[in-house]
């Protein structure tokens, strides 16, 4: 019995637009977009433990502020966030994006689970299925910012 299955299936977490980005470890800026405030605060609290700079997103209007103003090289973004239907959060931040190499990542649902080819048209780089291990989202910000070699 594979009682790791989320570890070995793609469909679970996985990035399908790789994209890289150096920078010192003081300048990486993570956003968390979460609409569930305990728990998006216990992540950023874990990404910065990571040693990655974060701070939550708890609606919209802060997501869009947020990318705006404090420029976030990662989004991780709940498809609920908002009840913003048809990933239309994504695809206007995807519109007004100016930084080609923001890597965003979905925060997609378990049950039921969501089209993965929905989620790439929408404009996501890849995605975490809820609950995704912290592990795993942090191993996305390694390789997103090249920490450890490239698998």
């Amino acid at each position: 019995m594979n009682n790791r299955a989320y570890e070995t299936s793609p469909a679970q977490c996985s990035l399908w637009t790789r994209k890289q980005s150096r920078l010192p470890p003081e300048s990486r800026r993570v956003l968390l977009a979460l609409s569930e405030r305990v728990l998006g605060a216990s992540l950023v609290s874990l990404f910065e433990l990571k040693g990655f700079p974060a701070q939550l997103a708890i609606d919209p209007s802060s997501v869009r502020e947020n990318v705006e103003q404090w420029r976030p090289h990662v989004l991780f973004l709940d498809t609920r966030i908002g009840g913003c239907g048809n990933y239309a959060l994504a695809r206007a931040l995807r519109e007004a994006d100016d930084d080609a190499h923001r890597l965003v990542i979905a925060m997609s649902g378990f049950l039921p689970e969501e089209p993965i080819a929905r989620l790439k048209e929408a404009g996501y780089d890849g995605h975490c299925r809820r609950p995704c291990p912290v592990w795993r989202m942090t191993d996305l910000l390694d390789e997103y910012f090249a920490c450890h070699a490239v698998r």
